[in-house]
């Protein structure tokens, strides 16, 4: 119905143009065209109109422009501002402008004069915007932890991501989907550095442009901007001491030829993440009192390759790669008192380990080819593959005591090793076409994942690991996806416009378990077709008021482990277990935003997840628990969210933003129903306050309320106070900072308590937060330009990777 009531509008709305173009063309001389020059067009000499960028020629349009008297301004850092005369454009005309010639100038970058600062925190009708750079407290810290800092992003007890309450979020890089999830997207998140990052972009209710994976939404992470011309880079070191302590080093290299860029960038991370957990479990006649201490010890190297070039006026093509290799050196130790509630009595004491060491490895590879057909069309084509690669070593010593603690009553070692391979592939192909009134993108993408996955289970006896085939297995999963799309922008009027999107995809997929054990559930194939649209309807009366309706349908397919029927003992008394039977979660977002001086930004948000993904604890046995990805019948929200700046003086300002949401959880899991709501709000007010030109100081404090975790946890609220202080050496190439994080210890500790299925669990999550750190940033060589975003084709594919 969305494509049928579409195919009514584009015919007239074209037929009614009745637009004014402006082209012109930069050169520094006859032969040398200008490429990334910034144009803007203003009327009257004051007021600003529209924008627009050279392309490889020299070339510029603006179009859509109201008859009047106008001014073009053209800038590009090398060469001096030209300001051309006034000329005045009549209706329905064409203006070619005569070639503008720039001319260079070698002190340019001396006499720069920033006239108006970026602001920390944009907030957009259709997204938020956390410009890293200008946050002191966010240098030198990773990429995991600006997400806990960017406003609306929340990470629960997992790492998992939330947006505005909304779970299952997508992590994009430059526009690309990270490919990555789990504990390889945190350690790949850990791996970036805020010196390399320029912005995260909060996307709250994605259009069909984006893929419909993600029912959360999406959240952007776009890199500083590479060279057009000449040869930079950045080196960056950074520490931080909590409990444990943490360091980076980076070191970036951009160099730009005529018709060639190429960039080069490694970052070696130490991550030792702390976990302290208190827990008391009781079920059945059973109570467990759990004292346990967790290093997560990771060691990685994140390399990135990239080569573009632009072959001719219409051609640009591209390679990109990136490997990421980390080692895994994990170490928990647990005690687990065991009492029996009737009559209360300590009955023994288990002392375990869960000694973990492995490596991982992710290659990366994306080709791209952009074809411009002409000024108003073109062709994108992707080629991605990638392979991940991970290897790892369990051992779980267990040894019980009597209730004297001394006199051991059973040892029981085992050891458990898992190795997983997963290969993608994907082809993807864009159309592109631009009418005066009208845009349209249409598309087509194929992606094909396998996975081989080996579990060796090993009982050890005096040392010796010997292999129990009747706990061992193999799963294989193959998954191809078969995607169409296309999206339609009216401008309906000057202040109207109207984007309608849909896309359809086709799943194919088939899981295969291999055991000496028969289950019923051995091979499961699945083939399924779902409809994406998306429609919103948008006005801006390019002054006061804008507002935004939006309303889009997403969805989430289960983390490829998930779907592995594997049991996987975490500890002595605790299972993981993987369910083939696991389906995909949907979403149907409804969202209106209105903006008022484009600063006071005012949204409403309804959402309604059915089959909703939650991770349940269930009893196995007289002490023992299962924890088992399973679906839950629906999850809402209802948001409400709402932000504003403050000046409070020349020098310090601040930006407020809060929300207030309510959540439900509904659904009967294995004849355990479970039914709560909660009403979650948070705020966070963020300080700017500039001492000097060379020194900056930001000061956030944040709250957040009660929450949900898992779909049946709740977990209390927490407090934070953080702050950051940079200075800049040497005309702003040497950057000092100072940060702190929770530095009240307010935000680390995280009471919880839930009741359910038979399960009556309290405790205290503990997590290394307070933090203090330093870091060292030094940025070398000539000027730079943005570079072309092309995405790649590995979507969403690799974003359901975990370890």
């Amino acid at each position: 119905m969305v494509l049928l009531w579409c195919s009514m509008f584009p015919f007239s709305l074209i037929a009614q143009n009745t637009s004014n173009t402006i082209n012109g063309v930069v050169k520094l001389d006859e032969a040398t065209a200008i490429e990334f020059a910034s144009v803007a067009l203003f009327q009257d000499n004051t007021s600003f109109v529209k924008s627009a960028i050279t392309d490889a020629r020299g070339r510029f349009s603006i179009k859509n422009i109201e008859p009047g008297s106008y001014t073009i301004r053209i800038d590009h850092m090398g060469y001096a501002t030209y300001i051309s005369e006034a000329f005045n454009i009549s209706a329905s005309q064409t203006v070619n402008l005569p070639p503008i010639l720039l001319k260079e100038e070698n002190n340019a970058l001396d006499e720069v004069v920033i006239t108006k600062k970026k602001q920390m925190i944009e907030v957009k009708a259709d997204k938020i915007i956390f410009n890293v750079a200008s946050s002191p407290s966010a240098s030198g810290t990773n990429g995991l932890d600006l997400l806990k800092a960017a406003p609306g992003v929340t990470l629960d007890l997992d790492n998992s991501i939330s947006l505005l309450g909304k779970s299952n979020v997508q992590v994009y890089l430059n526009g690309v989907q990270s490919r990555l999830s789990g504990n390889d997207l945190t350690t790949f998140l850990q791996s970036l550095t805020s010196d390399t990052i320029e912005s995260i972009e909060i996307i709250s209710n994605p259009g069909t442009q984006y893929e419909a994976e993600g029912t959360g939404g999406i959240i952007n992470i776009r890199l500083k901007k590479a060279v057009a011309t000449g040869f930079n880079g950045t080196a960056a070191s950074s520490f931080t001491k909590g409990e444990e302590y943490r360091y980076s080093n980076n070191i970036s290299l951009n160099l730009g030829l005529e018709k060639l860029q190429t960039s080069f960038d490694i970052t070696q991370s130490h991550n030792n993440n702390l976990v302290l957990f208190d827990d008391r479990k009781q079920q059945n006649n059973v109570a467990l009192l759990l004292d346990s201490r967790d290093n997560q010890i990771r060691d990685g190297y994140n390399v990135g390759l990239a080569l573009e070039s632009q072959l001719n006026d219409k051609h640009y093509v591209g390679l990109n790669g990136r490997a990421i290799f980390n080692t895994i050196d994990n170490r928990l130790n647990s005690f687990t008192d065991i009492f029996t509630v009737q009559p209360p009595e300590l009955s023994e004491i288990l002392f375990s380990q869960s000694l973990v060491d492995g490596t991982s490895t992710n290659y990366l590879v994306n080709g791209f080819h952009l074809w411009t057909l002409n000024d108003d069309s073109s062709i994108t084509t992707n080629l991605s593959l990638g392979v991940y690669d991970s290897e790892q070593i369990t051992m779980q010593p267990n040894t019980y005591f009597e209730a004297d603690g001394s006199t051991v009553i059973e040892i029981d070692d085992t050891q458990f090793d898992s190795d997983t391979q997963i290969n993608l592939w994907s082809a993807k192909v864009d159309y592109e076409k631009n009418w005066d009134n009208l845009s349209l993108t249409t598309g087509f993408k194929y992606a094909q994942v396998k996975t081989q996955n080996s579990f060796k289970f090993f009982n050890v006896s005096n040392q010796i690991p010997v292999f129990d085939p009747t706990k061992s297995n193999d799963f294989d999963y193959t998954e191809n996806v078969t995607a169409f799309y296309t999206n339609l922008n009216f401008k309906l009027s000057e202040k109207w416009s109207l984007n309608t999107g849909l896309r359809i995809e086709n799943t194919d997929s088939r899981g295969q378990l291999f055991s000496e054990v028969e289950t019923d559930n051995n091979d499961v194939s699945r083939n399924y077709t779902d409809y994406f649209p998306n429609v919103s309807l948008s006005y801006d009366d390019q002054d006061k008021h804008s507002f935004s309706l939006g309303i889009g349908r997403r969805i989430t397919r289960p983390n490829y482990q998930d779907l592995n029927p594997f049991e996987s003992p975490t500890s002595q008394l605790v299972v993981w277990k993987g369910n083939p039977f696991l389906n995909p979660n949907y979403i149907m977002n409804y969202q209106v935003s209105y903006a008022f001086q484009q600063k006071y930004i005012l949204t409403a948000s309804y959402s309604e997840i059915t089959d909703f993904f939650s991770r349940i604890v269930e009893i196995t046995g007289n002490e023992s628990t299962q924890i088992i990805p399973r679906n839950m019948e629906k999850a809402t929200t209802l948001g409400l969210s709402l932000s504003f700046p403050v000046t409070l003086t020349k020098y310090w300002d601040l930006q407020v933003l809060g929300n207030i949401s309510r959540e439900t959880f509904k659904g009967d899991v294995e004849s355990t129903v479970i039914d709560i709501d909660n009403t979650l709000w948070n705020y966070r007010i963020q300080n700017n306050i500039k001492i000097n030109s060379d020194l900056l100081l930001d000061v956030t404090l944040t709250q957040r309320s009660r929450w949900i975790w898992r779909g049946s946890v709740f977990i209390q609220g927490t407090q934070g106070l953080s702050f950051g202080i940079r200075k800049d050496f040497f005309d702003k190439k040497l950057q000092l900072r100072i940060t702190g994080s929770d530095i009240l210890r307010t935000e680390s500790e995280y009471p919880y308590t839930s009741d359910y299925g038979g399960i009556d669990l309290d405790g205290i999550y503990i997590a290394d937060n307070r933090r203090f750190g330093l870091g060292l940033t030094y940025n070398f060589g000539g000027p730079k330009a943005e570079s072309k975003n092309i995405k790649s084709g590995l979507d969403e594919e690799l974003d359901r990777i975990q370890n």
